[in-house]
Parts: structure tokens; sequence; C-alpha cells
């Protein structure tokens, strides 16, 4: 315990700070800390002080030294030796009785919102953070933690603030590319630029991070439709690293890219160093498009196949997939989804364009973006975080899981759940237009999620030849969320049930999706526009026909593509590799491969 003197003056100066009176707090805190060094609550008020008035260095400092002086360093080193004997509630226990003795302690803060974090409950530490950070502002780890906690409980503006801030408190490399990740992620493409160029100076002249950087860059810049500056980088990227097997693959994916002699020794080369196998797999694929490019059919599948063997996805992965999608069938039921959240007037409209992956899902958003009252974003991460959420809602209220207590959900608390998408995608629009895009192919899972929390949403559902589709998917490589693409097999197998799911949506929800079929947008693109927009609820806009026209941020694979206008190259491709392709037709159902046979003609 303090001496009852600091107490007194801990008090006075707290009330000024919380007054507005930093500055006078400060004038108490610092003849009373250089007097008494161990005055562990007076550096910490000091070090708030300091931030609050703008001296921000200075608080990062007070902050660190306050550590030197803590009291209860002895309960920390008990902390964390439960936690190596994986005992999280021992540790708690400590921390919460830390609490007690000094609110806002900082380490206990940190452990109690830490094992919030790893048990999945990312709001409570939120809750923790948030105010432990108002009277702890120039706490780098406590900021560190708190950002990490906004992404995982899908607060991505909060996330973002937070790290900006965390930059100011420690400008590091580390920050930043922390950041870079997060506006690259959540769509922020000019602050990812200007943070950019600082990544660059604090990178230290390292040939490998700028690579990563020039990248990075590139891959923003063909977002942005820049071609010929997002190409320069790219080779900028590849000339401090050739081995950047990322940087080449980025050059790929533009379709249409012309790789030159020396672009192909070097990716020979490539191929044949002793590299990770994913810089094996991206290489593979790079060479798969250039002997496409030079009409090799059989030496690019060749390289397909190589690329996608590295990649392939176990057995385990795949049936958790099939999994899932046949347990959506059987809790979303006619009676489980009967109450839904209350319809507004005045509220914004998601428009859900959904489907499998090279579907040509970008296309349909790119048509309904260059319209005058949609907006369209991104493959939102936003649905699958609410979704997320709710899971965590049902497990802290019924000691259940969401597919379980979808019934008991009531329409008041599917509203709020509603609301939290339309807060928490406000990052990802700017036009202030009611209807706006979520573009997340693998939301046609959470149809029925859709029409219980945002009834005034709208759902298209686009459809392609399961061949053309599969042979995409198959030649195309994904960082990340698209594990079945490759197996051509486990690509059939998806296709079956996603298909029995969009069945099933249309029979417990009937009229909810519209379904596109590829192939009939590209052969009456007019008539299946009209189509669209009647689903909608709007006018038609001849606008819509000329989409290639429209200028915005296009951040899937097929950003090149929906830029020139409509054509049918993509109609039947799978024709060429028809004899390779024996697994996918086998693992289709009848169905389905009837349609491809059909749609060939």
């Amino acid at each position: 315990m303090q001496h009852p003197t600091l107490t007194d003056l801990y008090a006075q100066a707290l009330t000024l700070a919380d007054s507005g009176r930093q500055a006078d707090a400060i004038k108490m805190l610092y003849p009373a800390v250089q007097k008494h060094p161990s005055f562990y609550q007076g550096w910490l008020l000091f070090s708030r002080c300091l931030y609050e008035t703008g001296h921000i260095k200075e608080a990062v400092q007070i902050a660190q030294h306050a550590e030197k002086v803590d009291p209860l360093a002895e309960h920390f080193q008990r902390i964390q030796l439960a936690m190596q004997q994986h005992s999280a509630q021992d540790a708690a226990q400590i921390a919460r009785g830390m609490l007690n003795e000094y609110p806002h302690h900082p380490k206990a803060l940190f452990t109690l919102a830490s094992i919030a974090l790893s048990t999945n409950q990312p709001e409570s530490s939120v809750g923790l953070l948030e105010p432990g950070l108002k009277a702890l502002p120039a706490n780098i780890t406590l900021r560190r933690l708190l950002a990490d906690s906004y992404v995982k409980s899908g607060q991505y503006s909060k996330a973002v603030d937070a790290t900006k801030v965390l930059i100011k408190l420690d400008k590091s490399f580390e920050n930043v590319w922390l950041l870079l990740g997060l506006l690259f992620k959540y769509s922020q493409y000019h602050d990812f630029l200007e943070y950019c160029d600082v990544a660059g100076q604090l990178a230290n002249n390292d040939k490998n991070t700028l690579s990563q950087l020039a990248l990075l860059k590139g891959q923003v810049l063909r977002i942005l439709g820049q071609r010929k500056e997002s190409i320069n980088s790219l080779k900028s990227s590849l000339a401090l690293s050739p081995h950047n097997a990322e940087a080449w693959w980025a050059l790929a994916d533009f379709k249409d890219y012309t790789f030159t002699l020396v672009d192909k020794q070097q990716l020979q080369d490539l191929m044949a160093a002793n590299i990770s196998a994913e810089s094996k797999s991206l290489a593979c694929f790079t060479y798969a498009r250039l002997c496409e490019a030079e009409g090799d059919t059989q030496g690019s599948f060749h390289y397909y196949q190589t690329a996608n063997s590295v990649k392939a996805a176990d057995t385990h992965q795949i049936q958790a997939i099939r999994q899932d999608l046949t347990s959506l069938q059987h809790h979303y039921t006619t009676n489980t989804l009967l109450v839904q959240a209350d319809k507004k007037n005045d509220q914004q409209v998601p428009v859900f364009i959904v489907g499998l992956p090279r579907s040509g899902s970008t296309l349909i958003e790119q048509i309904l973006a260059s319209h005058s009252e949609v907006e369209g974003t991104i493959e939102q991460p936003t649905l699958l975080s609410i979704e997320q959420r709710m899971h965590r809602f049902a497990q802290a209220k019924y000691n259940q899981g969401l597919p379980d207590i979808l019934g008991k959900l009531s329409a008041e608390e599917l509203a709020q759940f509603g609301q939290a998408y339309l807060d928490e995608s406000t990052i990802f629009r700017s036009k202030g237009t009611r209807f706006f895009t979520d573009k997340q192919p693998f939301n046609f899972r959470l149809s029925g999620l859709i029409h219980k929390i945002l009834p005034q949403a709208k759902i298209i559902d686009v459809v392609r030849n399961p061949m053309d589709c599969g042979l995409s998917l198959y030649k195309q490589y994904f960082h990340a969320g698209v594990d079945f693409s490759y197996d051509l097999t486990h690509i059939g197998a998806v296709y079956n049930d996603y298909m029995a799911l969009m069945h099933h949506w249309d029979s417990v929800l009937p009229g909810k999706v519209l379904r596109v079929q590829y192939e009939h947008l590209i052969r009456e693109p007019e008539n299946s526009i009209r189509r669209i927009l009647q689903h909608l609820g709007l006018s038609y806009d001849p606008a819509c026909l000329s989409f290639h026209t429209t200028k915005r941020a296009i951040h899937t694979a097929s950003s090149e593509q929906v830029r020139q206008p409509l054509n049918s190259n993509g109609i039947g491709s799978w024709l060429q590799f028809e004899h390779q392709l024996q697994a996918l037709q086998n693992s289709l159902e009848p169905v389905h491969l009837d349609q491809s046979l059909a749609l060939k003609q």
C-alpha cells in the first residue's frame, strides 16, 4: 500500500486528470515520483497525463519505467508459473486479486484479456481492455492485444484505429506490417499505400522485406485498376528477390500477362531450386499459366497437377466441409426459419452474391456496382464474423451451439445481430447508397442466417457449368479458404453438396434466392441484368451493360477480366482438357454432369 500522504496526492491528481486538468496533475505528480521512486500508481497516472497532453514518447517511457517498480511483480511470476502448468483458472484468480489491490493493473489486465482471447471470448477481452487503456493509454502490450481482440471480434474499424494508435506509441516495422495486413484485408487501399511507404523506410534495406512490400503494393495497384504501375511494382519485387514465388504468381494472375524468355528461364530455375513446398506450388501454377498462354495444353496441365498436388487437402478437411454443408440442411428447417428480425423500410439493403468461387460472381458484382443505386464492396468477412459472434452468444446463454438454438432466438436478438452486420460492414462502404454488395461466395452457406437477421437483404446465386467452374478452380491458387480446389474429386464432391444446399434453400425459403446461370448472362446480358435488377426492386440502368468502364477497386482474381467487355472465352474451356478431367466428371452427380453437357452446346 502507498504512504497515506501519497494516497491523498494520487486521489487529488486523479481528480484533476479526470476533469481535464492533466497539466496540473503533472505538476503534482512529477515531484512526487522523483521523491518517491517506488510510487507505482503515481508513475502510471503520470504516464496517462503525458499521453493525454500529447507527449507520447515520454508517456511510453514512463509506462515502461513503472514496470520496474511494480509492487506486484511476484504475483505476475506466479501467474506465469500457473500458465506454464496450463492452469488458466489459477492465473485468472491471481490476476483478479491484483486488480482488487491496484485497479487497472496492466499485467493483471493482460492476463485476463489473454485468457479470454485464447478461449474464444474476444468480446470479453475487449470489455477488459477498453476501460483499462483509458487509464493506461501508453501501454504498448495492451494496445497490441486490444487490436488483436478487435480483429477476432469482427470490429474492423476499431482494429484499424487501434493499430494506428499502436504505431504512434511504437513506430516499428512489426507494427506497421500488422497495420498493412489489416488495411489490405479491409480494402483500405489508399491508407495502405501511405503506410507501405512508411514500412519501406523502416525495412533497414532488407531485400526480402522490400520485395514483400513491393509485392503487396503491386497487388493493391492491380485492385485499383492501375495495371502498368502494378506490373512495375511486381517486377521490382522480383528484382529484389527472384525467388519470390508470390510475385511471379501475381503477374500470372493478370491472366493475360506475357512472360518473356528470360522470365521463363527464371521460373524454370525457381522450380528446380531448393524452395518451400508453398513456393514450389506457386511457381508451378505460374509456369502452367505460361505454358497455357503458349498453346501448350498438355504441358500446362502437367504443371497444374504438380502445383495442386502440393496444396491438396487431406480427407478430413474435405469431410469437415461436406459435413458442414449437410448439417446446415438439418438445422435450418421451415420451423427454425419462421422467426425473423423485424424488417425496417429505412435500412440499407445488402445484396449477397454467392456461389462457388470462379463461377462468375465478380462479373455480377461489377454489373451491379455500375448501377447508380448500388455500391460494390468486396468479399467481406463480415457475415462469417457475425455467425461466429452468434455462436459465442449461444454458448454463453444456452451452453449450446448456434445450430441447436436457432429457433430460440427472438426477433429482437436477431435484429441486434443484423444491425451488427450493417455496423461492422460500414468500413467497406463510402457512397451511402441504400444497396451494397457483399460478394463473399461462401455466404451461400448462410442464406438461412441472412433470412433471419437481415430480412431486407437480397441473395443472388451464380451458377456456372460445373466442368468449366471446376477447371477454373483447379487452375487458381488461393491463399486460403478454398481447400477443396486442389483435387478434382474434391471439387466435384463439394459442387454436389453446394447444389444440394442451394436446393434446400429453395425448398425452405422459396423465392428468397435468385439463381443466375453464368452462361445465360453471357449470351443474353440485357435480359439477365433486367431480371437481376427486378429481383432487387431496382429500375434498369444502361450503365450495367457497360460495366467494364466502371472505375472501382476489384479485389478478386477476376479483376482484369471484368474490366473487359463481355466475352464467351470461358464457356466450354474445359473441353480442351476433357481427357485430364475424368476425375472431375466421375465425381459429379449425373444431373450436374448432364447440365454441363447441355451447356456445352
